[in-house]
């Protein structure tokens, strides 16, 4: 009966997420289903009459043999004083909402997208796909172990694995399945402030391991949404002077599963493995097969804890924490590829994502104070029998344990700080036939970089875009600068197809409130530069300091 309620699931998904193929316009009222669209020869032959040709559309000019990469050469290019997000920043303050860059892959032109209403009309166009990037190590790996990677199957079109993925997203969306999670989230989080606390040197400075044990909390983490079981990444002890006893110098055999995936996941994260370059493009070079052999540790290890899983899933009552996992067996086989790919996806994002909300809640004093009195105030309501009651369950499945609920305002910190610095910048798309855009014709096979990580801090969108500003997300948050005033595409921080956004958040929630219930983080340091390294990240070196909270 479970198998037949997950089928159904992913079906459902599929018929809903069928592709309309339809030619897009620049304004938000010509839909698919307006009049303009009823006599298709007609409207195609009138939109043909005035459309502007591609190499029309603004941008910077491709020199000679430098290409693109002239622009942001010191002293003579035009943004050479700026880095990231900054150079595309500059770029549409110079060229507008579009802007184009001619074969600057030197193998197909780029266009970059930077108005939320244009970017949904790329998504609904039904004429573009991600780009396939077959040559990358994690392909190259998936097809040499004989179980194709889910996502590049996603890259080929699979219709059954787009379904998957579909259906994934649904069931990380229901508050019901959510909720199981609750009570494991927050003791994860428990755990991983204890370690912190341990972890902190002379003064209360947090040392260099910092970064360390922020992943061994995202892979606890996830792997509790993906199994129901805790991993042991939080177990390692620790020596008096605050070191693990299982460094990244040691021996191999020396270390649980868990700290070998640990590990692993640290090396895939330093090496960007993930993100296409010449190195991990080139299949000859010492980084392309680096990542083959930490790509086939990671599925090894990813296998072992799926196995004990379903183990502990068939040897007694499955509990609430694994209904996601429940719902996932009928895969069968094709369940381990999906599995390590998400903990791929998920954890580095999920790790740097904490890291700068520390950042954010240590330089506002004021909105980590007010967190804190929700935390302690959520608690003493709980104490004195005032918990709100739970909300029915739609679903089936055991009953979680008891657990605090989700603090509004914890939980609106954690939104702002994906909004102000999300992890990713933006979304690729690929043309796979000619569609309209701004009445310009985009011809198939133009790489079109759909900006999000612009529009999140755009303040014709947000007000105060710039500004940490948690009130936003709250009921009671000041109407002109509402959360929901915005274009609902203007922020998209882990892209459009993630299906962890929602849990996320309650992951995020979880860390934040367990912090700083007992600690006021503080930063005592210059402002850290910021960097792209497979996702943005704040860089090294850390300058936090633990305090007692008062």
């Amino acid at each position: 009966m479970k198998m037949a309620k997950s089928t159904v699931v992913i079906r459902q998904s599929l018929l809903q997420r069928q592709c309309r193929r339809h030619i897009a316009g620049s304004s938000s009222s010509r839909t698919s289903t307006s009049p303009q669209r009823r006599n298709a020869a007609a409207t195609a032959s009138a939109t043909a009459t005035c459309l502007k040709p591609f190499n029309e559309i603004p941008g910077p000019m491709a020199l000679p043999m430098l290409r693109h990469s002239a622009h942001i050469l010191p002293k003579i290019g035009n943004f050479h004083h700026t880095v990231g997000l900054d150079v595309l920043e500059n770029l549409r303050k110079k060229y507008g909402d579009l802007v184009r860059l001619s074969k600057a892959t030197r193998t197909r032109p780029v266009l970059y997208v930077f108005h939320p209403e244009m970017m949904r009309e790329v998504y609904e166009s039904g004429q573009t796909e991600p780009p396939h990037f077959d040559r990358s190590p994690l392909c190259h790996h998936r097809k040499g172990v004989g179980s194709l990677c889910p996502m590049h199957k996603i890259l080929c079109c699979s219709d059954e694995t787009k379904a998957v993925w579909s259906g994934l997203r649904l069931l990380l969306q229901e508050e019901a399945i959510l909720k199981n999670y609750d009570a494991a989230f927050d003791d994860i989080a428990t755990d991983v402030t204890r370690r912190l606390e341990e972890l902190r040197c002379k003064g209360n400075v947090l040392n260099e391991e910092l970064e360390t044990e922020i992943y061994r909390w995202a892979l606890e983490t996830v792997g509790m949404m993906l199994f129901g079981i805790r991993l042991g990444c939080l177990d390692a002890r620790r020596t008096k002077s605050g070191a693990d006893l299982s460094p990244t110098e040691e021996p191999v055999e020396g270390l649980s599963p868990a700290e070998r995936l640990v590990r692993c996941s640290r090396q895939i994260s330093e090496g960007a493995f993930l993100v296409r370059s010449e190195e991990t493009l080139k299949t000859e070079s010492q980084t392309f097969n680096d990542a083959l052999k930490s790509f086939d540790r990671h599925l090894s290890l990813t296998e072992h804890f799926l196995i004990k899983a379903i183990h502990t899933m068939t040897s007694c009552i499955t509990r609430p924490e694994q209904v996601l996992l429940d719902k996932l067996r009928p895969l069968e086989r094709r369940l381990l590829p999906l599995a390590s790919d998400m903990l791929l996806a998920a954890v580095d994002p999920l790790a740097q994502t904490a890291l700068t909300m520390f950042y954010q809640l240590s330089i506002h004093a004021a909105h980590q104070q007010r967190a804190h009195d929700e935390v302690l105030w959520c608690s003493a309501s709980r104490a004195a029998g005032a918990a709100p009651p739970a909300a029915p369950a739609r679903h089936s499945v055991p009953a979680a344990s008891p657990a605090p609920p989700a603090p509004q305002y914890v939980s609106a910190c954690a939104r702002e700080t994906l909004r102000l610095q999300p992890p990713t910048g933006g979304v690729v798309r690929r043309s796979v036939d000619s569609l309209v855009l701004d009445g310009f014709e985009i011809p198939a096979g133009v790489d079109i970089v759909l900006a999000h990580g612009l529009t999140s801090k755009e303040e014709k969108q947000w007000g105060r875009a710039k500004a940490f500003v948690p009130e936003r997300w709250c009921d009671d948050g000041w109407q002109p600068l509402k959360a929901s005033r915005a274009h609902h595409l203007a922020s998209m921080p882990f892209g459009e197809k993630c299906p962890g956004t929602g849990i996320s958040i309650k992951m995020l929630t979880s860390l934040a409130a367990r912090i700083t219930e007992r600690y006021r983080i503080e930063w005592h340091g210059p402002a850290p530069a910021l960097t792209l390294h497979g996702v943005n990240k704040i860089q090294r070196p850390y300058y936090f300091v633990l305090q007692n909270a008062s």
